[in-house]
């Protein structure tokens, strides 16, 4: 297996016990499926981490707002209006991704045998965009499925 599909496997693995377990959203699917694609199309909100040093790349989530909004909420503890969801929403994407990623990285391969990686702070973009494989490049997806909602996971070099 090569290190990039076993990183998104594990992220993808760390991910859905993050969401059942640690925000308590126990309706997300333990199924998933890993493809090299030639693009990917993230969702409303989207953050990524580049990776390097002795694994290079960028690691990417990206959900829908109402997803965004339910995490926050099951973030949160509290009280907290509409308007404080709205502005959190994006910053719950942003911190699942760094926890998950730092929960997983130090068991890949790499890592275990001595290499080190550096983890950039996350970027997040906001509205739907598309990201294109460049031509000597490589890509991968994988969506997990929250209710009737999405959650994009992607590593792309």
């Amino acid at each position: 297996m090569k290190i990039d599909d076993n990183l998104l496997r594990k992220l993808a693995i760390r991910t859905i016990s993050y969401f059942s377990d640690d925000l308590g959203m126990k309706n997300i699917s333990d199924t998933f499926e890993i493809q090299s694609v030639n693009s990917i199309d993230y969702l409303d909100i989207s953050t990524l981490i580049s990776l390097s040093q002795d694994i290079s790349g960028t690691i990417g989530m990206s959900v829908s707002n109402s997803l965004a909004k339910k995490m926050v909420e099951n973030f949160i503890y509290g009280d907290i209006t509409e308007e404080q969801i709205d502005e959190l929403a994006s910053e719950s994407v942003s911190e699942t991704l760094n926890v998950t990623l730092g929960n997983i990285i130090h068991n890949i391969e790499v890592v275990k045998n001595g290499g080190k990686v550096e983890i950039s702070t996350p970027y997040t973009m906001h509205n739907k965009v598309s990201i294109s494989k460049k031509q000597d490049g490589i890509m991968y997806l994988c969506i997990l499925k929250y209710d009737n909602e999405e959650i994009i996971l992607s590593y792309f070099i």
